[in-house]
């Protein structure tokens, strides 16, 4: 039907902008309702399980599932109203403003719109074609938007449900904010109904799988999915150009993508290399998920953690932390540093759930000949994201917290004591391998590690890299005597094997070590069979105190000493006994090390 002037005239259109405001009321309201909801459904996860509870929680997720989609509907609804009470508004003004300035000086409007000039002057007959058109259209117009409005109207109300983008109208699967704790992440995920966290889970924005505070099992959902969203990037342009990958890798831009696909798809390949091993090599299923994943972090050289058994659920976790020469890119997750800790761990204690975490979230120092090797700065800097990470993860945990171990290899060693001493990280116990230096931490003491945690120390006497903590002031010396090259200060820190540190050390040496120096030693603390493996295995499954007991602990790196003998033998005499007096002597370094003179050491500790 169409649309006449009498019809505009008797329309009220404000009336459907009244509406829409009132229907912006309602909304609010069901808003605080459903937060309320969302906050005791939360409540009931964390306080009630069993079958009754898992019926009770899938009862109240329908529920707000239900509200929800009540919320989207009002919401197209007053978006409708809203809309096209406004437009509808504004044409009535202008048509009704026309007709009326028309019928002033004479003219005559038909209800259908045609104006009819006065019979004077006879020129004004040649704008009345014109004056007709511009009404029809307006009139045609009006009648447009209203059919628009009852349409978006019917759909609001019973076509299918309508999408809100995530952050608006009060819609709750906005994301929170950086610098949220983890706590408050997992408060706000537990507040989401199932279809809202399906929703979030499909859009798999990448920040949301590397948020403290989500589930494991979310993050490796989201987290695999951006990793295969790199992939089919270049590989979708390679197959649409008919090219290589290498080819479009080599020249983005001729295919359409940047510098920054080309770095997040090398990345990926080198992700996805580490899931595939960890997960494929063994005699032991190993469950892996990608609990964090960022392949542009670190200029390029990408960050990412892997997870070896559910950490949300496991008894006894590890968080292996790498050191110089790591990075996703140069491949560190294909080592066997987890795996083989993971594989022991299962076996040692076939009865505890265990997870491992290949930690790869810092920016480590690129090769022993990056100036930075000799500076804490990236320690420091990499401690703090440790801290978060770990810290996080009893945020997730479910059942009674569980037995979590951080161990750092070499400068990682040093990016562990720092995230212990300087960013308030919490564990049970910590284990340093290959360590140059504890950088803040001048004891175990500044670990501040909770009643019945150890620090605890493997430090084979043939690995170099373990030694540099005992330099002492000489690479300052020479750094200031060279400028400075290395920054204001040098060095790493003290020696955490020398015997004054208060850690626990624990066997380490190497097979067929010749007494030398040796480099290759730096890594060979998680050679299956190896002492260093079988204690950290020890330690991390919560068995550390059994190390003593089975031989595996070492006495610590000592300073010369000095002292008087324990007797005096004088010719026709008794011998004499003297006071028992040994001191060491001062300032100097604990070079003296007890392992470098044990006699054979095998490879058959492993469980």
């Amino acid at each position: 039907m169409s649309v006449t002037v009498s019809t505009v005239e008797a329309s009220r259109p404000q009336q459907l902008v009244a509406a829409a405001a009132d229907l912006g009321t309602k909304i609010s309201t069901l808003d605080a309702t459903m937060n309320a909801q969302r906050q005791a459904l939360a409540q009931l996860r964390a306080s009630w399980e069993g079958q009754a509870a898992s019926a009770a929680i899938a009862k109240a997720e329908q529920n707000l599932d239900q509200q929800e989609e009540l919320r989207a509907r009002l919401s197209a609804l007053q978006q409708a109203l809203q809309s096209g009470g406004t437009q509808m508004g504004y044409l009535r003004t202008g048509l009704l403003a026309t007709v009326e300035m028309l019928r002033a000086v004479g003219w005559e409007v038909a209800d259908d719109g045609t104006a009819t000039p006065p019979p004077f002057p006879p020129l004004l007959r040649l704008l009345a074609p014109a004056w007709t058109a511009i009404l029809k259209k307006m009139l045609a117009v009006f009648g447009a938007i209203d059919t628009a409005t009852a349409a978006a109207i019917a759909a609001a109300l019973g076509g299918p449900v309508p999408e809100t983008p995530p952050g608006t109208l009060g819609d709750p699967r906005a994301m929170p904010p950086p610098g949220t704790s983890a706590e408050d992440v997992k408060k706000w995920w537990d507040s989401l109904s199932g279809a809202e966290k399906n929703q979030l889970i499909a859009e798999h924005p990448a920040a949301l799988g590397n948020l403290n505070g989500i589930p494991a099992e979310v993050r490796d959902q989201v987290n695999q999915a951006v990793l295969q969203d790199d992939l089919n990037r270049v590989q979708d342009a390679a197959t649409q150009h008919g090219v290589s990958t290498e080819e479009v890798l080599a020249n983005p831009g001729a295919y359409g993508l940047t510098s920054a696909d080309a770095t997040r798809y090398t990345n990926a390949v080198q992700t996805q290399k580490g899931l595939e091993k960890m997960a494929a090599e063994g005699k032991q299923d190993r469950p892996v998920m990608l609990w964090a994943y960022d392949p542009l972090a670190f200029n390029g050289q990408g960050k990412a953690a892997v997870a070896i058994g559910n950490p949300d659920k496991a008894q006894n976790t590890a968080v292996v932390v790498p050191g110089t020469g790591s990075s996703v890119k140069d491949g560190w997750l294909e080592s066997d540093n987890a795996t083989n800790l993971y594989d022991q761990m299962r076996l040692g204690d076939p009865d505890e759930s265990t997870s491992v975490i290949a930690w790869m979230g810092y920016d480590a120092p690129d090769s022993p000949t990056d100036t930075r090797i000799a500076t804490p700065d990236l320690a420091r800097t990499g401690g703090d994201l440790l801290a978060a990470d770990v810290n996080g993860l009893g945020a997730t945990h479910e059942g009674g917290p569980s037995n979590v171990t951080v161990i750092g290899h070499s400068y990682g060693s040093t990016t562990v004591a720092d995230a212990f001493a300087g960013s308030g990280m919490n564990a049970n116990n910590a284990v340093l391998i290959g360590s140059p230096g504890t950088d803040l931490a001048n004891s175990a003491e500044d670990f501040h590690l909770p009643e019945g945690g150890k620090v605890y120390v493997g430090a084979a006497s043939s690995d170099p890299v373990s030694w540099l903590g005992q330099a002492g002031p000489i690479p300052d010396i020479i750094n200031r005597e060279l400028g400075y090259p290395l920054g204001m200060e040098a060095g790493l820190g003290r020696d955490p094997a020398g015997d004054g540190f208060g850690s626990v050390r624990f066997d380490s040496e190497v097979p067929g070590r010749s007494g030398l120096p040796d480099f290759g030693d730096h890594s060979r603390y998680y050679d299956i069979g190896s002492e260093s493996l079988r204690s950290m295995t020890d330690i991390a499954t919560g068995d550390g105190s059994t190390l003593a007991d089975n031989g595996l602990t070492a006495e610590g790196r000592r300073q010369p000493h000095i002292g008087l003998p324990d007797k005096v033998d004088l010719p026709g005499l008794p011998p004499i006994d003297l006071p028992d007096w040994d001191t060491r002597i001062p300032g100097t370094p604990a070079f003296n090390d007890p392992e470098g003179d044990r006699g054979t050491v095998t490879k058959d500790h492993q469980y």
